[in-house]
This record gives C-alpha cells, sequence and structure tokens, in this order.
C-alpha cells in the first residue's frame, strides 16, 4: 500500500512540474539576452563622455564638415543630465530607472530636447560611422576610446532595432486578438459600421505605434437571450447597440476554462426587447422595453425593467454568419 501511495505522489509531482515547467515565461533568445546585458552595463552619461571625446577632436570635425552642427546638437540632447545615471536598458523601458533619477537630484535640461534623444542618437552614429569619419576616428582617437564607442553605438542601434520589432510584434498580437480565433463574430452591419469607425472616428482609428484601437460597435439582433418567466426558461429576442472593448494584456485571449476569467473583450450598451418571449420576435413591437447588457467575454447578462422576465443571460456567438 505505501509503495503505492509513493508511486502516486511521484506522479504527482511530475505532472506538477511539467505544468509548473510549461507555465514558465519563455527565456530571451541568447543574442537578446546578451545585448541586454551589455545595455546593462553601459549608461548614458558614459555615451556624453565618448561625444565630447568626438567632438573635441579637431580632426574629426574637421571630416565632419558640414555635420558638425548636427553632432554638436546631437551630442548636446544626448548629454541631458536627468538621463546621465541611466543604463541604456532603462533608457529604452526595460529596465528601472536609478537612485539618483527617483531622487530627482538631477531635473534641469531642456524638455523639448529631452524627447529628441533617441533620435540624436541615432543621428549622432549615422555621422560617426560614414566612412570618411570612421577613418579619420581611427587616428584621431585612443585605442581604448574607440572600442567604447563602437560598443556604445553598436549596443544603442540593437536596442533600437530591438524595440522596434517588439513593437511591430505587439501591434500583431493586438490585431490576433481582436481580429482572430477568440474575438466576437461581426455581423453585416457591424462589419460595415466597424470599418467605417476605424477610418474616420477618432477613438476607433488605428495607430502607427499602437496598433489597432481596443474599441468596437456593437449593433446586432439577438436571438438567444433565454430568461425565467412563469416558472419556465423561455427564449428571449433582442437587439444590442453599444460598444465592446478588446483586452490586450498578455493574460486575456484565453480559451477554454480560462477564457471565462481572462476573455478577449468585454462589452456593454442598451438592450431592447418585445415583452413578449419567443425566438425571433421582432424587438420593437407592440409594448418594446428598453433596458442595458453588460458581458464579459462571451457571456452576457441584461436587464430590462418591466417585461416579462426581466433578467436576460445569453452567449455570444453567431449561428448565420454575418447575420445573426
Amino acid at each position: 500500500m505505501s509503495r503505492r501511495l509513493h508511486l502516486v505522489a511521484q506522479l504527482v509531482l511530475l505532472c506538477v512540474t511539467v505544468r509548473v515547467m510549461h507555465a514558465q515565461p519563455a527565456a530571451p533568445r541568447t543574442a537578446d539576452a546578451m545585448l541586454l546585458a551589455r545595455a546593462d552595463s553601459l549608461h548614458v552619461g558614459e555615451y556624453c563622455t565618448l561625444t565630447k571625446a568626438v567632438i573635441g577632436s579637431p580632426a574629426i570635425m574637421g571630416a565632419l564638415a558640414s555635420d558638425t552642427t548636427a553632432v554638436k546638437l546631437s551630442a548636446s540632447t544626448i548629454c541631458d543630465p536627468l538621463f546621465a545615471a541611466f543604463s541604456l536598458r532603462a533608457l529604452y523601458g526595460d529596465s528601472h530607472a536609478p537612485l539618483a533619477a527617483v531622487a530627482r537630484l538631477h531635473t534641469s535640461g531642456n524638455t523639448a530636447n529631452r524627447l529628441e534623444i533617441f533620435d540624436a542618437m541615432q543621428e549622432f552614429r549615422a555621422a560617426v560611422l560614414e566612412d570618411t569619419v570612421r577613418a579619420v576616428t581611427r587616428d584621431a582617437l585612443p585605442q581604448e576610446t574607440r572600442t567604447a564607442l563602437t560598443r556604445m553605438l553598436t549596443t544603442t542601434q540593437g536596442l533600437t532595432t530591438v524595440a522596434a520589432r517588439d513593437r511591430a510584434l505587439d501591434r500583431l498580437a493586438k490585431y490576433e486578438r481582436k481580429l482572430g480565433p477568440t474575438s466576437a463574430k461581426l455581423n453585416g452591419v457591424e462589419v460595415l459600421l466597424n470599418y467605417a469607425a476605424q477610418r474616420w472616428l477618432p477613438g476607433f482609428r488605428a495607430d502607427p505605434l499602437q496598433g489597432p484601437s481596443a474599441w468596437e460597435v456593437v449593433a446586432s439582433y439577438v436571438p438567444a437571450y433565454v430568461t425565467r418567466a412563469n416558472n419556465r426558461v423561455q427564449p428571449v429576442s433582442a437587439t444590442e447597440f453599444g460598444l465592446r472593448r478588446y483586452l490586450f494584456g498578455k493574460q486575456f485571449g484565453a480559451t477554454g476554462i480560462r477564457g471565462i476569467v481572462f476573455p478577449s473583450y468585454w462589452s456593454a450598451g442598451m438592450l431592447t426587447a418585445s415583452d413578449r418571449n419567443g425566438a425571433l420576435v421582432t424587438p420593437w413591437e407592440d409594448h418594446a422595453r428598453y433596458g442595458g447588457y453588460l458581458s464579459w467575454g462571451a457571456t452576457k447578462v441584461g436587464y430590462i425593467r418591466g417585461r416579462n422576465g426581466a433578467w436576460l443571460v445569453s452567449k455570444q456567438f453567431q449561428a448565420i454568419p454575418f447575420l445573426f
């Protein structure tokens, strides 16, 4: 008996271990991990020091020719006192702010220029890595400074590339959440309304950085509500007019039982139904009643005061494509 219990305990432990392993987030790619580790060790203040070394070299400034003013402006932006203690990783938003910044020790600087720091880094890199300038830099700067400059420039460029890639992947994930298999099916009217809304209405248009809007228009006929009236469950037909909002958080968009807790969307709006219960009943016929509904994922609950069966329950689905 004890051997059986021991075997069962081992199986349970194995199942739990496998489940935990599957639940853990995937480790970052090796190249990304190396880049982030390097970005943790480099600081904006060091970048500023290197820009000053470049500007302090008459030979390099001569090779830059007409670009000298732009390089000086880029260096001035990079040398912002607020960001001096930031690691490059923190500057790109993938790590915590330094203690000096939290303590507000260095808050001076130009706010408008401060917001241009990423462009300034890109412009400085492009200017310094031009063929003619690079050749002069090899002779004008000590080996140690050149190595540090190359390391700084390649790290910031790598972070820019990774950040752009991650933003693109995030936008694609949002589109998949809103338009993919866990999204709500739209009827023909909703398709046209939402297509128009995403083109012309503020709040519904896509953003170049953030991707699609989280909002969607609801205008549907739902013959699948049910209520309890006269001691029995009865079907109810209703119309819904409201808004649906998609949940773009990583934990949302689940399927199965988890999808009940972490669905892809919620919605709310106005509900209209006849006081006569039944499937495929016209909601606006005599004695139409008005109320509201709220959904969390596919589960919908409505309430219409004064009708024959005030509380309504339904599940989001589409029996006939693009109809209801």
